[in-house]
């Protein structure tokens, strides 16, 4: 497994492939992680606001599932991320089901008053959508 910087139309063309919903944009940091074959398996987009990061768009081609490649790819951006930011906070908005994962590695849930202002609109959407417990944050 490889994992790699990438750009919007590789992200993108994932994405699409594999029928999820994000969208990447110039603007964004994007990771992804590469099979033996040299196939993007995994992808996450870190968006960079003043003063902290978001997490957003974490999608694991369903075959691939289970073997824990979403958690080495989530460290591996937030080590990149800690090394060239100097340690910026990164919030991420999890699925119910992904909730565990974010706190093995180190997220912790946040009250909705401590939401930043910028992440208060996604929050709401998610809220509506989801029955995630909350916004959740890494503070390196």
């Amino acid at each position: 497994m490889q994992f790699i910087s990438t750009d919007c139309v590789q992200l993108n063309q994932f994405y699409k492939k594999n029928k999820d919903k994000a969208r990447a944009k110039p603007g964004d940091l994007m990771f992804a992680a590469l099979n033996d074959h040299g196939q993007i398996c995994a992808a996450l987009r870190l968006l960079p606001y003043p003063g902290f990061f978001f997490l957003r768009s974490v999608f694991t081609h369903p075959q691939q599932r289970g073997k824990g490649i979403a958690s080495t790819l989530i460290q591996h951006a937030i080590h990149t991320q800690i090394n060239s930011a100097q340690g910026l906070p990164i919030y991420t908005l999890p699925t119910e089901s992904a909730f565990p994962l974010y706190q093995r590695l180190g997220f912790t849930s946040i009250k909705q008053a401590q939401i930043p202002a910028e992440l208060l609109a996604s929050y709401r959407r998610f809220k509506q959508s989801s029955k995630g417990p909350t916004v959740m944050v890494l503070q390196p």
